[in-house]
């Protein structure tokens, strides 16, 4: 696999806590349901967008309102995440050649880079206690998962398979990784333990399963996004132990990258209305909500924890 087709593959695939309303609260018009207290998220959004000309990270608020850019480069910029106090994020861009991993303050300043080399490095994800990252680098043609310090130091291999692996997330508690290998033939998702032992296959659909896993808040489930035999993208949903996967979305579009909210509803990207666009869903799949609607395609990335 060439450095330019690795690179495509990656390229594919302020704070307040949840409140209850009529509670204390950090401002906004707090009504009180006529049914009861509401839980309502307040937390940002990262995405990424081309509405700038090229591809910057932006944030918003969890009602899609305040998009504001955080980068603004003429490379790619794009898969951001929050770190857990809510102060930086990683992510990764092509501004100096190959894809490497960047950290940056949500205020758009202390710009970063972690990562260096002839590979494309990505998809960067924060350990629960802010101490390390977890991300996709470019191993002799194929894809591995990597983890290194947050301040790019000692980073360390993970998985050393036929295939690639990728697509790595952090369960809540941080003894577990949820990736996506196709070390057995089609893209399946599998688990391990943060050191890269003990990995348990989870899916076996063949069919070929996104690039991205998020754990739920709790870390009883896992959200993906997997291909139809139609060519069509759908959100899913599957127990941590491999058991009861639920599609949430059928749609003859591509919904994909979903990523879990800290009340535990499911935000994700989806070409349903023409081009890329965020939407918020219920973890059943009911109350879709549009969260942007932009000329240019808006990707998510993640929704601070």
């Amino acid at each position: 696999m060439t450095t330019s087709t690795v690179a495509a593959a990656l390229a594919r695939t302020l704070q307040c806590l949840p409140f209850v309303v009529g509670a204390a609260s950090c401002g906004g018009d707090d009504t009180v349901s006529p049914t009861g207290p509401v839980l309502v998220t307040r937390s940002p959004i990262l995405f990424t967008s081309g509405r700038s000309g090229d591809f910057d990270i932006y944030i918003m608020e969890a009602d899609g309102s305040g998009a504001r850019p955080v980068t603004r480069t003429a490379g790619i910029d794009q898969s951001a995440d929050w770190s857990p106090d809510g102060f930086k994020l990683a992510f990764m861009s092509k501004r100096d050649g190959d894809f490497d991993v960047y950290t940056i303050y949500a205020d758009g300043k202390g710009l970063r880079q972690l990562t260096t080399g002839s590979g494309s490095d990505g998809f960067p994800r924060w350990s629960p206690d802010g101490s390390r990252l977890l991300f996709t680098s470019e191993i002799q043609g194929t894809l591995e998962l990597f983890v290194m310090n947050a301040d790019g130091t000692s980073p360390v291999r993970l998985t050393k398979d036929v295939g690639e692996n990728s697509g790595g997330a952090w369960s809540p508690d941080g003894s577990r990784i949820a990736f996506v290998s196709t070390r057995n033939g089609s893209a399946e998702i599998y688990t391990m333990r943060a050191d890269g032992t003990d990995p348990v296959r989870l899916t076996n659909n063949n069919v070929q399963e996104g690039s991205r896993v998020v754990w739920s808040p709790d870390g009883s489930r896992i959200a993906f996004h997997a291909a139809t035999l139609s060519g069509d993208y759908d959100i899913y949903v599957i127990d941590a132990n491999g058991a009861n996967v639920t599609r949430l979305t059928q749609n003859a579009a591509r919904d994909r990258f979903p990523t879990w909210t800290p009340d535990g509803r499911i935000a994700f990207t989806t070409d349903r209305d023409g081009d890329d666009e965020v939407y918020v869903m219920n973890s059943d799949g009911t109350g879709l909500v549009r969260l942007t609607n932009s000329a240019a395609p808006d990707v998510l990335d993640s929704w601070q924890r």
